[in-house]
């Protein structure tokens, strides 16, 4: 690989650059024959904060590279490197990820196929069409993840509300509404169980209070949630609801024979719409978990900070208008807002690097920006014409400069 002195353009340890133009003289069949190389930039922000890099910060570590073969990105403290893989790494470095040669083609991936390697995240804000969201898709705006957890565009379709598997419906109480004709519903102390209206056992409180009507416990827990039908397409925030007597989380579903239902009943929301769940750490999960529904059928989503937002996020590293979401033809589209700290969608799988296209790739407070290109003199000088003599001994003499042992051969006189 050949590093770029970012102080003195003029010199690239390793090999020198072909002259600008020298390629003009191609053809694009003869380009599409050439060997590739991949040039990355790498940007790290000084501060080591939450993960976080600085999109708007002026003073950054940049380093430029050109890959020819497999190699292993490592950051030690600011300073970013490029290795060969399966070569040890300097003490206290950091891989970040990978990028791989195979069959022609150049590949980015984690920096060990292991689970434990960090994640790679994709900037949004470089691509001009922005992401294309499909189910399963993790967001990150700042330090705040979302998962997208259902794309509605069927006229049919409704939001999907379930958080997780377990807990995730129950069953009235019995389907003999006579033998609970003497039973009394907690909420409303009425006794009896009909068809319509059953008495179910929702939580793990027993005796007394271990029965209530199902039509209770939804204007319970529709008041709670604060439910209304007038929201904009069905728009809401949907969260599980714990017992305030025995914390159990309350189901998501109430099954009655083969038909199941859900136990709150929430507004109808009209497609297109998307569903994102909020990714919170464990000691915040009964605060801020949750389902946020959204319909795009008349507006475009907005997540940020401001009131205006649609999906308000109170966190310090979120701008005022962060992200957008936006349905474009069919496609749920995620657009950056040119917000501080960036919109990153986490990368499921090795990412194919296309020729002539830059990707850009977040590990914590570094960003390669990555770009495949036909390789210019550094693996097929034989394509190239043959430098002036004058320039060749002004080539020499510079990379002489930055290498003492370099033995500079003698130009004519």
């Amino acid at each position: 690989f050949i590093v770029q002195n970012n102080h003195h353009p003029a010199l690239t340890y390793g090999c020198a650059r072909s002259p600008p133009g020298a390629m003009d003289q191609f053809d694009q069949g003869q380009m599409a024959h050439l060997p590739l190389a991949v040039q990355v930039i790498s940007s790290t922000w000084a501060r080591d904060s939450h993960d976080l890099f600085d999109f708007e910060a002026h003073h950054l570590h940049t380093k430029t590279f050109t890959v020819l073969q497999s190699m292993v990105c490592v950051r030690n403290d600011t300073e970013v490197m490029m290795m060969r893989e399966n070569s040890s790494m300097p003490m206290g470095s950091d891989p970040l990820l990978r990028i791989i040669q195979k069959d022609g083609y150049f590949w980015v991936d984690k920096a060990s196929p292991s689970t434990s390697s960090k994640k790679l995240w994709r900037v949004v804000r470089d691509s001009s069409a922005g992401h294309h969201l499909t189910e399963g898709d993790i967001i990150k705006l700042g330090r705040f993840k979302f998962k997208v957890r259902q794309l509605g565009t069927s006229p049919l379709a409704q939001p999907e509300l379930r958080l997780d598997d377990a807990n995730g419906a129950c069953c009235p109480a019995s389907l003999d509404h006579e033998a609970l004709a003497a039973t009394l519903c907690r909420i409303c102390l009425l006794e009896g169980s009909t068809e319509e209206d059953p008495l179910i056992s929702p939580c793990m409180c027993k005796g007394s209070i271990e029965f209530v009507h199902l039509g209770c416990l939804r204007y319970w827990i529709r008041g709670r949630l604060n439910l209304t039908d007038g929201a904009t397409g069905g728009s809401y925030f949907y969260r599980p609801l714990a017992c305030e007597l025995c914390k159990a989380i309350y189901p998501t579903y109430v099954t009655t024979g083969s038909e199941r239902m859900p136990l709150v009943e929430v507004p109808k929301t009209t497609p297109p719409f998307i569903v994102l769940e909020n990714l919170v750490r464990d000691s915040q999960q009964h605060a801020s978990r949750g389902l946020h529904v959204i319909s795009l059928a008349e507006k475009v989503l907005k997540l940020g900070r401001g009131h205006e937002s649609d999906v308000r996020i109170a966190d310090v590293s979120i701008s005022r208008c962060h992200a957008m979401i936006r349905f474009n033809q069919g496609n749920f589209v995620l657009e950056d807002n040119d917000s501080k700290f960036g919109t990153l969608v986490a990368m499921k799988k090795p990412r194919l690097l296309e020729s002539n296209s830059t990707v850009s790739i977040q590990m914590g407070r570094t960003v390669l920006k990555i770009q495949v290109q036909p390789d210019h003199g550094y693996g097929c000088a034989q394509l190239l014409p043959a430098p002036r003599t004058e320039d060749r001994a002004i080539r020499l003499n510079m990379l002489a400069r930055g290498r003492p042992d370099f033995d500079l051969p003698k130009g004519p006189d």
